[in-house]
């Protein structure tokens, strides 16, 4: 953060020296008990906004500047009351800076090799395929404990048709950490998302049913849980283009990652 004496330029002043520097910009919008909010924190959050698709209107600043000022209040509240002590702000920071980093890198990294309309296309029909050739299907919303041999999954499953909640028991012994710290929660997929061994077995299941028999994968044995159903029609390229540009971005993250990792020393 910037001196106080900084902070207490004169307009004009501030007006010039962004000018030079246009990252720095301490003219400030409020002030909230000798607490400056300033003109670059609110642009940081229109620009946030409008990346979301709202615009950039008076309405809106005002409307952020108004939130900028309850938060200052509130943080400066929780601040008397002593509760700034129950948080660890290095490692808040830390993880911040890690995020921010993270989003600098990822951004240049598209500006290197942008992603094409073709190769938005090219995923689009893959994931299609995995859906299924018709524009219609149905969507099933799974949960799996997953354990590394058949007697362990025989007892989860005896236990479960006792009473045990499923996904406190996937919680526990599931081996999956994708999917165990949500309860086993796979969220929505369609029968061709998931390995055969499973997808095999979705149409026979009913709303709530668990599996009796556990299926056996090349990753452990399953237990499947079908928490709801419902018909889905496949969405057209046009509608699903920015979950696609995601995907894309997080298979070139994955393999920045898996590059970075080669060359790297960790220790754990």
């Amino acid at each position: 953060m910037p001196a106080h004496s900084v902070l207490a330029q004169s307009k004009t002043d501030t007006k010039a020296s962004a000018k030079t520097d246009s990252k720095t910009d301490f003219e400030f919008i409020a002030s909230v008990n000798g607490a400056a909010i300033t003109e670059s924190l609110l642009n940081l959050n229109i620009r946030s906004l409008v990346s979301q698709g709202q615009k950039d209107t008076p309405e809106l600043r005002q409307a952020v500047k108004e939130d900028l000022i309850n938060k200052e209040l509130i943080a400066q509240e929780a601040t008397r009351l002593g509760l700034n002590s129950q948080i660890d702000f290095a490692d808040q920071i830390t993880q911040l800076r890690q995020n921010l980093l993270l989003q600098a890198y990822l951004e240049d990294l598209l500006k290197q090799e942008p992603i094409t309309d073709a190769m938005m296309r090219e995923e689009y029909t893959r994931q299609r395929k995995l859906m299924g050739e018709g524009s219609n299907g149905i969507q099933y919303r799974l949960s799996q404990i997953v354990v590394s041999n058949e007697t362990d999954a025989l007892d989860l499953t005896r236990r479960i048709q006792k009473g045990e909640l499923f996904g406190k028991l996937a919680q526990e012994y599931s081996i999956d950490s994708g999917s165990k710290a949500q309860g086993g929660s796979l969220g929505w997929v369609m029968s061709g998302q998931v390995i055969p061994a499973v997808g095999n077995v979705l149409p026979s299941l009913t709303k709530g049913a668990v599996t009796t028999t556990p299926i056996q994968t090349s990753v452990g044995w399953v237990i499947l849980k079908l928490d709801d159903k419902r018909n889905f029609k496949i969405p057209s390229y046009e509608e699903a283009k920015a979950q696609i540009r995601q995907a894309i971005v997080q298979q070139y993250l994955a393999q920045a990652v898996k590059n970075l990792r080669v060359n790297a020393r960790i220790v754990q």
